[in-house]
């Protein structure tokens, strides 16, 4: 202990120390710390509460001094924050420990606003509470857009935390005062009835909004505090004060009234609306596509969207309201199947990740079955990204197609799936089914982040006067992107046109890149719009006009004739109605009946029942195994890279070969042995598996089982297997 305290270093810092403590400053502090005011807890508290929040909005701007700023420009919205801080250190005094459990409360605020920092920086849509439940999507993206070295700095500063605050927790001193625990939450009671009084008033006056268009700018608007925990406690549709059976049945008549026929009934197995050929239907959601001419004061090289522009002139297209920014392709999906509106949902709310865990729900899947189309959905992203492998059953959809069914695809720089690949899917698909084709397919390649260096990297389009996006090399990037999606698109158009059958493609963006623009910054003034396009090789009238996300599965419907479920016949009733406000509420009050009340606009059911979802289009089959020199050699049709050999429930080291040929090295199987092969993702979740096959039985069918049995893919739902 002698040698310690006989350190140079030490005792430098020790003497540094007593000369800090001995300044001016730090003796009128300490008197002022120990006022008669200031002593009191609440006092401090209150002060303390101040100052994290200063630092949460310093994070969640992305720069301490706009946290300083935004104190004083918005003092009202500030302190709202500050007393939520405040209202969780009332707690504090429950505790004979106050410094430690001080330091727990102000340690959580601090993790949710560096969290919210990281998550900003790198998506630009800030952390909401449903990202909680996005873990395994978070695990991805953090793998993608942070180096390992950051990753270990991350969890090293976990760590350290949690010791520092354990280490408080052993070592902090108990205060000697009798705690008043009538006193102490009596402040906490008094407290929350001023934090709820502020609330209402503030709802009221307009000073902290209730629904977020734009979530990212809400967050500088109204403070992470707030608006993170409306994303706690505001979820689903709330019920609409009107809400009742006789309200309904008013809207669904004046439906009737307006559209021609009845709501369809379930066909028989002959049985459709109406002989009348449909066309195959194909929506390709281009992900963070929007149109880099719109940007004030750029100059291109070249048109980075050619193709897309010549189909705009040629065909219907308009502006697209989508409902996020820089983020939030689910939401986007989820308007465009089903007709609902996400401004009545909670702030940064995925309906996927919520209400559609359990529940069927309308959409244009559900109707086209009625038509007896093919239901489709493609995307070249892994399949459980966003819960999609058993989200989209509850969406209606009979097959769905992900990266892992994709045999071979190319990647642009920053490591997605360039889209190209999607033209033999998308073809195939329609070669493959003999009914009618839907196909919702939701592209990749434009996904941020976005490099600061491109030196590295061969970009054929070049911009001038870069200067508006806050990451100029990366905007470049992002338009050379945007033109091979643009010949993506081209490419697509020309394959389809030489199957014969009729066939619609919609072209649209899912919402703007991750980029700093605002409104000012764009042609047409709004970061919410995207274009849109509808394709067709059967001469369409061509009608442009502008329609939110939410509009486009029904304007399609009314275009062919079709009538739609409720939702859809509810928008080509009402949707140019003159009194929007009437057209948006009655809007949010079928979309809670359906969801969360009693299904009155079906007569007390829901219609939609859960499907069986099939993972890919393709069937895989093993059609031999063979022990080959101290290796395992599996035989079949239509494996893929995601292909792994499992023997006896043991997921085995697998080597793809081709897509006919899978090999297990340093392996052998045995009379009994029992082989499947399942397609399983990067981070080893199952996404489908095919029957069993009995190695020494005759064709490989299980014993149990006749000779004759057709072997299709098991399609259970997915389960999670980490052992990848």
């Amino acid at each position: 202990m002698d040698k310690i305290k006989n350190n140079k270093i030490v005792k430098a810092v020790l003497s540094f120390k007593d000369k800090v403590l001995s300044s001016r400053f730090c003796r009128v502090l300490d008197k002022v710390w120990h006022n008669r005011i200031f002593s009191i807890v609440w006092v401090r508290l209150a002060l303390w509460a101040i100052l994290i929040n200063v630092v949460i909005e310093g994070l969640n701007r992305l720069s301490l001094i706009k946290g300083i700023q935004h104190m004083v420009t918005h003092p009202l919205v500030f302190l709202y924050n500050a007393l939520m801080i405040f209202f969780t250190f009332t707690f504090v005094a429950f505790f004979k420990k106050r410094i430690f459990a001080g330091t727990l409360v102000s340690a959580l605020w601090l993790a949710l606003g560096v969290i919210n920092y990281s998550v900003s920086s790198h998506r630009v849509t800030p952390f909401t509470a449903p990202d909680v439940k996005n873990l395994e999507d978070l695990t991805d993206i953090i793998n993608r857009y942070f180096t390992k070295a950051v990753i270990v700095w991350i969890c090293i500063a976990v760590v350290v935390a949690v010791f520092l605050i354990v280490w408080i927790c052993v070592h902090s001193r108990k205060i000697s005062d009798k705690i008043n625990y009538l006193k102490c939450g009596l402040v906490s009671a008094i407290t929350f009835g001023v934090l709820m009084l502020y609330l209402n008033i503030a709802n009221a006056t307009g000073l902290l909004a209730v629904n977020f268009s734009n979530l990212r700018q809400a967050y500088r608007d109204y403070g992470f505090n707030y608006c993170f925990m409306s994303s706690v406690f505001n979820s689903g549709v709330k019920k609409p004060k009107n809400y009742n059976k006789e309200n309904i049945d008013n809207v669904v008549d004046n439906i009737q009234e307006t559209t021609t026929g009845e709501q369809p009934t379930e066909p028989q197995p002959d049985d459709k609306p109406d002989n009348k050929e449909y066309p195959n239907i194909v929506f390709v959601q281009l992900e963070s596509l929007f149109d880099p001419t719109w940007l004030n004061g750029l100059e291109f090289s070249e048109d980075p969207m050619p193709n897309l522009r010549k189909m705009m002139e040629e065909y219907s297209s308009g502006y697209f309201s989508v409902p996020s920014f820089g983020a939030g392709t689910a939401n986007t999906e989820f308007e465009v199947m089903t007709g609902m509106n996400l401004d009545d949902f909670g702030p940064g709310e995925y309906p996927y990740k919520t209400v559609l865990q359990n529940n069927a729900c309308e959409s244009i899947g559900y109707y086209l079955k009625e038509y007896g189309y093919k239901i489709n959905a493609l995307h070249d992203n892994k399949g459980n990204f966003y819960q999609r492998n058993t989200v989209f059953s509850r969406l209606g959809y009979d097959q769905f197609t992900s990266i892992e069914y994709i045999e071979d695809y190319e990647v642009t720089p920053t490591d997605w799936a360039k889209d190209d690949c999607l033209i033999d899917e998308i073809t195939g698909m329609i070669n493959y089914s003999p009914e009618k084709d839907f196909i919702y397919c939701i592209s990749v390649q434009g996904h941020g982040e976005y490099p600061e260096d491109t030196s590295d990297i061969d970009l054929k389009i070049k911009v001038e006067n870069n200067d508006v996006t806050g990451n100029p090399n990366g905007f470049e990037y992002y338009v050379n992107q945007v033109y091979e999606m643009d010949q993506f698109a081209g490419k697509l158009v020309e394959e389809v046109s030489k199957i014969d059958e009729d066939t619609i493609i919609v072209f649209y963006g899912d919402h703007l890149p991750t980029f700093n623009i605002i409104d000012s910054d764009l042609s047409n003034e709004d970061v919410m719009q995207t274009p849109y396009v509808i394709w067709n090789n059967f001469d369409m009238e061509k009608k442009d006009e502008d329609i939110q996300a939410y509009q486009l599965s029904s304007v399609i419907l009314e275009r062919l004739g079709m009538e739609g479920g409720i939702i859809a016949q509810y928008h080509m009733s009402m949707r140019n109605d003159e009194d929007q406000d009437e057209y948006l509420s009655n809007l949010k009050l079928l979309e809670y009946d359906i969801l969360y009340g009693d299904c009155e606009a079906y007569d007390g059911e829901l219609p939609y029942t859960i499907t069986n979802l099939k993972m890919g289009y393709k069937d895989i089959r093993i059609s031999d195994v063979k022990n080959v020199e101290g290796h395992v050699v599996v035989t079949g049709q239509n494996f893929t890279w995601a292909s792994r050999v499992v023997v006896n429930g043991s997921r085995m080291s697998t080597i793809f070969n081709t897509n006919g040929e899978l090999i297990v090295d340093e392996c052998q199987v045995e009379d009994g042995d029992e082989i499947t092969v399942i397609q399983s993702t990067s981070g080893g979740t199952q996404l489908s598996s095919t029957s069993i096959y009995v190695y020494g039985n005759p064709g490989g069918i299980p014993s149990d089982e006749p000779v004759d049995s057709e072997r299709t893919i098991d399609e259970s739902v997915a389960e999670t297997d980490d052992e990848e």
